[in-house]
């Protein structure tokens, strides 16, 4: 059975096996988080979105857990969950003083920013949100590009290439990434994350200079950029 197979609505197949990627990936341990921390991220989002009144109440909290996050951690998932848009370096730096590291931070933001990405999803074809899994075992890598670096970012990023090197070409391949994807490119399983629900919601990073190019099926090109323009406009998107 596919992940949306309860919509009234045809769910691209590309769309349905990311989404079940996504959330299958949350059970497992990332870089800087265990699975249990991950997931705790993952209810923690939900929580506040319900609270806020911008998501229905869910019965997809998953299996409890007993793992308590800290205190800047909460604070910045929810204000991240619910209010992106004035997110800013002063918000940044209270998760740093509060005892995030950057790397860290780069995961937390990473998961907060694919789970409400794929529960409005869920939202907007008028299901519910999809149950999150059981956490599995194992340790968080602790795995961080010994190439990254301050640029114009407040966190390190990952420079492109050449300056970036063989770490730059093993994370991003031969092409140019712009800062929207490097921003979480810090914690490298975060980036291909992102990207892989990039490329299944908008289009492949390949083809994003072809200005004609179209991904999605009665769609042009122009129309989806217009409308990416518009809902970044009305959430007062600062990018």
């Amino acid at each position: 059975m596919t992940l949306y197979a309860d919509s009234e609505y045809p769910v691209r197949a590309e769309i349905d096996e990311a989404h079940a990627a996504q959330l299958d990936h949350l059970a497992d341990p990332g870089t800087w988080g265990g699975a249990a921390q991950r997931l705790a991220v993952a209810r923690e989002v939900r929580e506040a979105c319900y609270e806020a009144g911008v998501q229905e109440k869910h019965d997809g909290a998953g299996p409890e857990s007993d793992v308590e996050l800290p205190g800047a951690a909460r604070e910045m998932i929810r204000h991240l969950a619910v209010s992106p848009q004035d997110f800013d370096q002063q918000a940044y730096e209270s998760a740093r003083s509060g005892g995030l590291s950057d790397e860290e931070y780069v995961e937390i933001v990473g998961i907060v920013s694919r789970l409400t990405c794929m529960d409005v999803f869920a939202r907007g074809i008028g299901v519910p949100l999809r149950p999150l899994p059981a956490a599995r075992e194992g340790k968080a890598s602790g795995a961080r590009p010994g190439v990254a670096k301050k640029e114009l970012a407040w966190v390190p990023t990952v420079p492109n290439l050449p300056e970036g090197g063989e770490e730059a070409k093993a994370i991003f391949g031969e092409g140019y990434r712009p800062y929207i994807l490097r921003s979480v490119s810090l914690v490298p399983d975060e980036f291909r994350q992102a990207v892989e629900l990039e490329e299944a919601q908008y289009l492949p990073m390949k083809n994003i200079m072809i200005k004609d190019y179209q991904h999605h099926e009665g769609f042009s090109r122009s129309q989806v950029e217009l409308i990416a323009g518009r809902v970044s406009a009305v959430n007062g998107c600062f990018y």
